[in-house]
């Protein structure tokens, strides 16, 4: 379980079971006592009735009943006493000659017993021992608790009913208080969405105490980020300017007389000099595509794409290029705009060089990031396709128009750990390039 809201709203939930299911079961134990004690004070006042109407003349012990309340009277009634003296046993008209299992106790002596009554009534039975006139007597008073237990579960499920509601409430109001506790983190949440789409720069600085100091570092990271990615970038694009007039300088001293006399001395340096110009030209163009969008933003299709294909319209408009876009409308990729248009644009700009008069684009972005680039041109051969298709393969040097633009097209989709296929167009016969995001 990865969310703080559901660990806090479960932990909650459970501490608040446990207090209820507590409290429920401190408030019925103390109510039961209680009534028990409660009982216990009428059975004792009733127990020094029957001692006071207890006479006792030689061998003979006899019990006025109309010192003794008439509930101990009528049969079953539910309040019963016994009476044990030696020799003599005493018990109540309720009990209808019936006795209880009872022990003689010491003068000064209480104890407590739960029996089962003659009509299956739980009965609390209290037993005191008493002397009088130099006898021990031990009465035995018994009440019936199943009126009392009805009165307390009547109560318990009142209480309990009282006690349901009021955990529902709490449980309400702690998921509200939850998430309006959690309402910033979600909105942080949003924030960092909308950052990954390019739709803004930075987080907001008006969230908690407790993840200021986060929400902070990761806005300081962002710009050391955008600031490195720019500056690295823009120092890539003062090189390559920087070296043009050197490179424009050995360009003019293959002309001289003094290296027509060394043939493989001006082979070599006017390869290497074509290499050097191939690399300055990629990274201008790259320049010159990503323009100065900021670092995050993403790649939109429909804004991007018809800019470049009249870049490169006109750049080949010697061909009378027809270049057609298929893709979905108003989609921004999650890909850095300046990484998607020189991805684009290293294999756009390769299918236009090799086109005859057509170059189709496809975008599909149902579920995946699914690029198709096809020309009607002479294509690849099956043997430079399988050269191609190995890491750090160009062939520059080979095949004039293939190969860095799909190296560095491969560097980016990998970058970005996708796939870059390719092969012959079955559409259009020429050069077929796809490009697979995940």
């Amino acid at each position: 379980m990865k969310s703080l809201q559901q660990r806090l709203g479960i932990g909650l939930f459970l501490s608040l079971i446990i207090v209820f299911i507590t409290l429920w079961w401190l408030t019925s134990y103390s109510l039961r006592n209680l009534a028990e004690e409660s009982v216990a004070e009428h059975l004792e006042h009733d127990a020094s009735s029957i001692l006071a109407a207890l006479s006792v003349d030689g061998n003979n012990v006899t019990l006025d009943t109309n010192r003794v309340e008439a509930i101990y009277i009528a049969p079953f009634s539910g309040n019963y006493y016994q009476v044990v003296m030696p020799g003599h046993v005493i018990h109540s008209g309720s009990l209808m000659d019936q006795n209880f299992d009872i022990q003689p106790l010491p003068a000064g002596q209480t104890h407590k017993l739960y029996l089962t009554g003659p009509k299956q009534q739980p009965l609390l039975i209290m037993v005191y021992g008493y002397n009088k006139l130099d006898r021990d007597i031990t009465i035995a008073i018994a009440e019936d608790l199943s009126p009392t237990f009805a009165r307390i579960a009547s109560f318990q499920y009142r209480y309990t009913l009282i006690s349901l509601a009021l955990f529902l409430l709490l449980i309400s109001v702690q998921v509200v208080i939850l998430r309006m506790g959690f309402y910033p983190l979600v909105r942080i949440q949003k924030q960092i969405k909308a950052l990954e789409k390019g739709e803004r720069t930075q987080l907001d600085t008006q969230v908690p105490q407790e993840v200021a100091a986060l929400v902070g570092e990761f806005n300081w990271l962002l710009n050391v980020m955008e600031q490195r990615l720019q500056r690295s970038r823009n120092t890539l694009g003062d090189l390559a300017h920087a070296l043009k007039t050197p490179l424009t300088v050995l360009q003019q001293l293959l002309r001289e007389e003094a290296l027509k006399s060394q043939p493989e001395l001006s082979e070599t340096l006017q390869t290497q000099t074509q290499n050097m110009q191939s690399t300055m030209e990629r990274v201008l163009k790259r320049a010159r595509l990503a323009g100065t969008g900021p670092t995050t933003l993403k790649f939109d299709i429909q804004r991007e794409m018809p800019a470049l294909i009249r870049v490169l319209q006109n750049k080949y408009r010697d061909k009378n290029l027809s270049i057609t876009l298929s893709a979905p409308e108003t989609v921004a990729l999650l890909i850095d705009r300046e990484d998607m248009l020189e991805l684009i644009g290293n294999l756009l700009d390769n299918a236009c060089q090799w086109a005859k008069s057509t170059v189709t684009v496809s975008f599909n972005t149902n579920r995946d990031i699914h690029l198709i680039i096809e020309d009607d041109g002479p294509g690849v051969s099956d043997g430079d396709i399988a050269k191609l298709a190995q890491r750090g393969t160009r062939l520059d040097e080979t095949v004039n128009g293939h190969g860095l633009g799909l190296s560095i097209a491969r560097g980016i989709v990998e970058q970005y750990g996708g796939q870059l296929n390719m092969g012959r167009s079955n559409k259009l016969g020429g050069f077929f390039v796809e490009v697979l995001f995940g």
